[in-house]
């Protein structure tokens, strides 16, 4: 849409006073006389102010000079939105407010300083397309709401400053600092429908590909630090395809190929705007443009939005090196800070203790970073992990010491330098431990409930034939009993049958739509939840079919769902 009109308006320059005085004649002539002929008379006067002041009216000829007007600095209402059934009037900002930075900055020097948006507007270097009908829609969804930016702010003070710190040291455009907004609402526990997960909402196959962990330990997308870092190596190589950061950020949404191939029916030269996307990416560019330029004045746009320098310090997150391995109560001990702050500041982690093969870190709050690191590094390296001598009795395997001391079976490989999972009874085994009991920990893996059913397998049975009688997925009875996927179970083994959701389960609801070839069944297995509890969310009879388009709401333990 153009960013500007021509307005022209054409009216007679002079205004012929012989129609009149020949109008007024013919009343003479006529019977028209008397009454009407006075008031006609007594009307002249007001005629010729009249034509007076049409004199100073802007009237222009063909010949006069075209006045320009800007589009910017007016009110008007978008087209509507594609989405949309009504039209929303969105305020613009004017063209100084947005372009003359210093101008902003001395306007915002108001007694609720914005000092830290101030300085992150000045890394913002994209054309945000003020002009486009979608953008403004979106911006006139935030002026609808303009207190929304109020349930995030502990995050925006937390995260934001971290995520754009790392985008600005590798001089890339600060809008991208936004888009965990856009995806996650910088929550490290949001999760899709898809299957994606953390602040940049990574499926687990575009993670993997960027070298995210995800296992029994942790989940990396919810790591602050690697899925940032992941994500901007994927947004740097996208734009690297494209050249053309709209294109990368619609990539990071829809899929390369899929972008690849709406341009190339565009041709070569078509930018985002030009090509045929769905709606979802249709909106998803425009929405952190939006952002964007609300973040770069909201002011201009009466958004309620501030975030101080003062305010990010007291929440600020560093990094600290841990060397090893190491048990998250004993940092918690040594560091001075609840072992409930250190899962919540470092949500990627599963279990009671940092990843065995690493990276060894965590993240401590920024004003003790000091004190805590001094304090880690002293921990002695007999005292970061315990280590117990088990000795294998007749009939045991990997997995049930792994249930029974909390580990998984490819530590306990790693740990023994063994290159198969088959033991002998009478050796032993180094198998890590927690230092206090695991259900004291508030991790947020653990689905073992011991208020569930226990089940002892009998001859002939497998954890499908078992999980299909419980109505849950094998996934959850892998997880709950941390059995591997290749494992064995022999008869007379103990299955736990979680019943619940357990107490340290992170729970998102979601909203998913059937597709072609989903039963129950299937969606739940997908989500690793049970299938009576998709049909008792939903009040449906779980014998009966379920049709495509059909929408069901899933109440989905985010740090147990299926991540493959």
């Amino acid at each position: 849409m153009a960013s500007n009109i021509w307005i022209q308006c054409q009216l007679p320059m002079t205004f012929e006073f012989r129609k009149v005085l020949a109008f007024r004649s013919i009343l003479d002539r006529r019977i028209l006389k008397g009454k009407i002929s006075q008031v006609v008379c007594l009307s002249f006067p007001l005629l010729l102010l009249l034509v007076q002041g049409c004199s100073n009216l802007p009237f222009y000829s063909n010949d006069a000079p075209k006045r320009h007007v800007n589009l910017r600095t007016i009110d008007w209402a978008p087209e509507p939105h594609f989405y949309s059934e009504t039209s929303l009037t969105t305020k613009q900002p004017s063209a100084n407010a947005l372009h003359d930075r210093t101008s902003f900055r001395e306007e915002a020097l108001l007694p609720e300083r914005n000092d830290y948006l101030e300085q992150l507007s000045r890394s913002f270097v994209l054309d945000h397309h003020l002009d486009n009908h979608r953008v403004q829609q979106e911006i006139a969804i935030l002026q609808r709401n303009p207190h929304y930016f109020d349930s995030l702010q502990s995050r925006l003070e937390r995260y934001l400053p971290f995520i754009c710190d790392k985008v600005l040291s590798r001089n890339l455009p600060g809008e991208l600092c936004l888009i965990p907004i856009i995806e996650s609402a910088l929550d490290p526990f949001a999760f899709s429908s898809g299957g994606a997960a953390g602040f940049w909402q990574f499926i687990p196959s575009t993670a993997k590909r960027y070298g995210l962990k995800i296992d029994w330990w942790v989940d990396e997308r919810r790591d602050l630090l690697a899925s940032t870092d992941a994500a901007l190596d994927y947004l740097v190589y996208l734009n690297g395809r494209f050249d053309d950061w709209l294109l990368a950020i619609a990539s990071y949404n829809w899929g390369e190929g899929r972008v690849a191939r709406a341009k190339k029916q565009r041709g070569s030269d078509a930018g985002f705007f030009d090509l045929r996307v769905p709606a979802e990416t249709a909106g998803y560019v425009p929405r952190l443009l939006a952002f964007s330029a609300v973040f770069a004045a909201p002011d201009a746009y009466d958004m309620h939005l501030f975030i101080n320098r003062a305010d990010i310090d007291e929440q600020a997150l560093a990094i600290v090196d841990t060397t090893d391995q190491l048990d998250v109560s004993t940092a918690a001990r040594a560091s001075g800070i609840s072992v409930e702050t250190l899962y919540r500041i470092n949500p990627a982690l599963n279990q009671w203790s940092t990843h065995p093969r690493g990276p060894h870190r965590l993240m401590v709050p920024a004003p003790n970073r000091d004190r805590i690191q001094t304090a880690l590094a002293n921990i002695p390296p007999d005292e970061r992990v315990s280590w117990i001598r088990h000795k294998i009795a007749r009939n045991e395997t990997l997995g049930e010491l792994a249930l029974h001391y909390g580990t998984d079976i490819a530590t306990m490989l790693k740990a023994n330098k063994m290159t198969s999972t088959r033991i002998i009874a009478g050796n032993y085994l180094l198998i890590p431990r927690s230092t206090i009991p695991i259900d004291r920990y508030p991790t947020l893996n653990l689905d073992r409930n011991t208020n569930g059913a226990v089940h002892v397998v009998r001859g002939g049975e497998s954890l499908w034939t078992i999980a299909k009688r419980y109505r849950v997925t094998t996934d959850t009875l892998m997880r709950t009993n941390r059995i591997g996927p290749n494992e064995i179970i022999r008869p007379g083994r103990k299955i736990i049958i979680p019943q619940k959701t357990s107490p340290g389960a992170v729970v998102r609801a979601i909203r998913y739509k059937i597709k072609n070839g989903d039963s129950l069944a299937t969606i739940a297995r997908k989500f690793n939840v049970s299938v009576g509890a998709i049909a008792n969310r939903n009040t449906l009879d779980p014998e009966k079919y379920i049709h495509p388009g059909q929408e069901l709401t899933i109440e989905v333990n985010v740090t147990s769902a299926r991540s493959r």
